[in-house]
């Protein structure tokens, strides 16, 4: 593989791992719940679903939101035929982004820092421990890397530790996201997006200045063992359609991997968002995919949509 499919390969991976839920999504409750001010004013979070219902409020038809898990692939799928009901009855689908392999290399120069060095970010001690890291999962030196942001080898190490889980492993096809988007495109059906690719590279390697990343980098490899046993367990939860359990153990995630207050990554995403769904299912019923941990919590999207005037119900 040449340089440059290299580069390619690994913007679409690091794509992919933005809306994991464990590193990317983990976020801090910095408020107390808005208080309910009907029956309804509180979505059913602690129902175990990750597709739900979206009515009133003046539509016409529903629409239905799905938590996806985005290295989660397609044959999956065929385990939940409640989900593909739903997707093909609807007439659009929206997703946070897609991935526009034209672009790769032009984002790819996000990943770097020209004008400075990992060696000038990480103390002696703290360098050799992530130059160890790096040996053993990727057979090079640290210094081979030594402009790499430190988001992107922490982002490179997460991967790692989803490859090795035999339980992703079971389904093949493309990632759950990227499958809706491209059925829709090939079955000329309408596909929106949330996003673009230069916000969502913005958000993973520009949010944070890179001594905040270093911190985190060195953290995620201190705390290895307990983040995979964590992430082994974030898994599960999602297969057991455990909203309320994924949000607090992210929390938990957030908290041994110096991710700090995440709310840039999740909150303040899905309120922009909501400026743009209202429009997309008054026009017409929409299968919404995105990330599951952007679903639960005070400024998740089943309480901002509850809070909008809509109907949430849960399908599973």
């Amino acid at each position: 593989m040449n340089y440059k499919n290299k580069i390619t390969s690994l913007c679409i991976l690091l794509v992919a791992l933005l809306l994991s839920p464990t590193l990317s999504e983990a976020q801090k409750v910095k408020s107390k719940p808005a208080k309910a001010t009907t029956a309804q004013a509180q979505p059913v979070t602690s129902a175990k679903s990750l597709l739900w219902e979206i009515s009133g409020n003046g539509l016409k038809q529903p629409s239905y939101l799905y938590g996806t898990y985005h290295l989660l692939n397609s044959s999956f799928l065929n385990t939940v035929p409640e989900v593909m009901e739903r997707f093909m009855e609807s007439r659009g689908v929206v997703v946070e982004t897609e991935v526009d392999s034209a672009k790769m290399m032009q984002l790819g120069a996000k990943m770097v820092m020209p004008d400075n060095k990992l060696s000038n970010l990480l103390s002696k001690e703290d360098y050799a421990l992530v130059d160890e890291e790096i040996k053993t999962q990727f057979g090079f030196e640290l210094s081979m890397a030594d402009q790499m942001k430190p988001m992107t080898l922490l982002l490179m190490l997460s991967l790692k530790d989803y490859q090795r889980m035999e339980v992703l492993k079971e389904y093949t096809g493309q990632p759950l996201d990227m499958y809706f988007a491209s059925y829709n495109r090939r079955s000329k059906k309408k596909v929106s997006t949330l996003e673009t690719m230069e916000q969502q590279f913005d958000i993973l390697y520009n949010h944070h200045p890179l001594d905040k990343q270093a911190e985190q980098l060195v953290s995620y490899v201190k705390n290895k063992e307990t983040a995979m046993q964590m992430s082994d367990k974030l898994v599960q939860l999602y297969f057991d359609k455990d909203l309320a359990g994924m949000w607090a153990l992210s929390h938990e995630y957030n908290e041994l991997t110096g991710g700090g207050d995440m709310t840039y990554i999740a909150d303040d995403r899905n309120k922009d968002w909501m400026t743009k769904l209202p429009a997309i299912m008054k026009e017409q019923s929409t299968f919404i995919a995105v990330g599951a941990m952007h679903l639960p919590g005070e400024n998740g999207l089943l309480q901002l949509l509850q809070r909008a005037g809509y109907t949430v119900k849960p399908l599973q």
